[in-house]
C-alpha cells in the first residue's frame, strides 16, 4: 500500500482501492458481507468496498483453534457448493475466509479474530473463549445470558471457574481492546479522528453474529419442540393400541 496516496491494490480486485470515506448508504464489504464504517478500501467505479482490516488481513494464519496446521487466506470457498461452514460459529460463508486445506477447517475473517478474553458487565470474572467442547457428550448447553441453546460444539466464552458463560456473539466486547489472531492491519494508516479502527468493524460483526446466533438457537428450539411432539403422538398411538 502506498500511504501518501493511501492506495492499494489487492489480489481480490482488477483496479487499485483507494482508503475514503464510505458513502452512504454505507457499502457492504466484499471480503465479509458486512456493513463498512466510516472509512474503507474501494473502487469506487465497481462499488468494490472492503474493510480497512478486511483489506489489509494476513495471508497465512497461526489460530490456537487449529495450532496443527496454518490457515489460508482463501477468497472464494474452495468447495463444490460454493460456501463453507465456519467452524467457529457455524453459520455458512461464501466469502474470504481462512481455511486449512489438509483438514477442511474453515473460519470467517471476522471470527478468526474474535478476542480471546472479555470482560462483561453481567460477571466479576473474564471470560475466555473456548475452542473445544469441554463437556460431556449429549450434555445441553444455555447461554447465561440470552438463556437459549448453546451448541457447545461451536466457540463460546466461558468462565470455568463458575460455569458461567455463553454465545460469542452476546459476550463479544463492543469496544475491544485487543484483536487477535487475524485481522490486524499490517500497514500504518494516515492519523484521522474519522479512520476506522478495528473495534468498529468488530462492532459489526457482533451485531451479526448475534442476529445468526438468535436465528440459529430458534430454529433449534423449533426442531426440538416437533421432536418432542412427535414423540408424545407416537406415545399416545402406542397406548390406544394397547387398548
Amino acid at each position: 500500500m502506498n500511504n501518501a496516496q493511501r492506495t492499494m491494490i489487492h489480489i481480490s480486485h482488477l483496479h487499485p482501492l483507494k482508503l475514503v470515506v464510505s458513502p452512504e448508504p454505507k457499502p457492504i464489504c466484499h471480503a465479509c458481507n458486512i456493513q463498512c464504517g466510516n472509512q474503507s478500501f474501494g473502487c469506487i467505479e465497481c462499488r468494490y468496498f472492503l474493510h480497512v482490516t478486511c483489506a489489509t488481513s494476513k495471508r497465512c494464519l497461526n489460530h490456537p483453534a487449529h495450532p496443527a496446521h496454518n490457515l489460508t487466506f482463501e477468497l472464494t470457498p474452495n468447495y463444490i457448493s460454493g460456501k463453507f461452514q465456519c467452524d467457529a460459529c457455524g453459520v455458512e460463508g461464501n466469502t474470504f475466509g481462512f481455511r486449512c486445506r489438509d483438514c477442511c477447517y474453515d473460519l470467517h475473517l471476522h471470527c478468526s479474530a474474535l478476542p480471546h478474553f472479555v470482560n462483561h458487565p453481567s460477571h466479576s470474572h473474564p471470560l475466555s473463549i473456548v475452542y473445544k467442547n469441554p463437556y460431556p457428550s449429549g450434555t445441553c448447553a444455555i447461554c447465561d445470558l440470552c438463556k437459549n441453546y448453546l451448541d457447545p460444539c461451536k466457540w463460546f466464552y466461558l468462565c470455568r471457574s463458575c460455569d458461567f458463560g455463553g454465545h460469542i456473539g452476546c459476550f463479544s466486547p463492543e469496544k475491544p481492546e485487543v484483536l487477535s489472531p487475524g485481522l490486524q492491519a499490517q500497514p500504518t494508516l494516515p492519523s484521522n479522528p474519522q479512520e476506522e479502527t478495528q473495534a468498529n468493524v468488530l462492532l459489526n460483526t457482533v451485531n451479526s453474529i448475534k442476529q445468526e446466533q438468535l436465528l440459529f438457537a430458534q430454529a433449534k428450539a423449533a426442531q426440538t419442540m416437533m421432536v418432542g411432539s412427535s414423540r408424545l403422538v407416537n406415545s399416545f398411538q402406542w397406548r390406544n393400541n394397547l387398548l
